[in-house]
């Protein structure tokens, strides 16, 4: 069976809130179709302070939560391992039908404080703001609005955001 192993680390920028890094290019987790499953193994490394991942079904910050959740039959539970520090799952696509793209945080303590790995959506907003209404001139006095700008369709700018993309 094939294990990927990923390293996650913590990460503390200057001037911002420190959090979980999946350190992988683009944070995104890419699998080939196969006929056995293969696994996917997130190892936990940090400097110092002891670490491990969070439990499975806390009810906060669980260690591992799917953003975008896949259709059953693709992956198995996700399962804690030694000591807490490794967390894997089971990647099961081995059909057309499973192949996709998927969000998840993964949540540890690390030193006594729980971090996360980051997310930001990546799909645009759905609607631009209004402007403010105008008067077209002093003596009409129906004020001209501004329509709201649809966007049709999405962009994904996925990259940093943790994913597993089957293929």
């Amino acid at each position: 069976m094939t294990v990927h192993t990923i390293p996650v680390k913590l990460i503390v920028p200057p001037g911002k809130p420190p959090y979980l890094h999946v350190d992988i290019r683009n944070s995104t987790i890419r699998i080939t179709k196969d006929r056995r499953p293969q696994t996917i193994e997130w190892s936990l490394q940090h400097h110092g302070a002891p670490g491990h991942f969070n439990a499975l079904n806390d009810a906060i910050s669980p260690g591992f939560l799917w953003i975008s959740p896949p259709f059953p039959g693709i992956f198995g539970p996700p399962r804690l391992g030694h000591r807490d520090q490794t967390l894997a799952l089971l990647d099961d696509h081995d059909l057309e039908e499973k192949i996709g793209t998927w969000y998840y945080r993964l949540s540890a303590t690390i030193g006594g404080v729980v971090y996360r790995t980051r997310f930001e959506s990546p799909f645009p907003p759905r609607v631009s703001a209004l402007r403010s209404s105008r008067m077209t001139s002093d003596t009409t006095s129906s004020p001209t609005v501004s329509k709201p700008l649809l966007v049709v369709g999405y962009e994904p700018r996925g990259a940093g955001n943790p994913t597993i993309k089957n293929r």
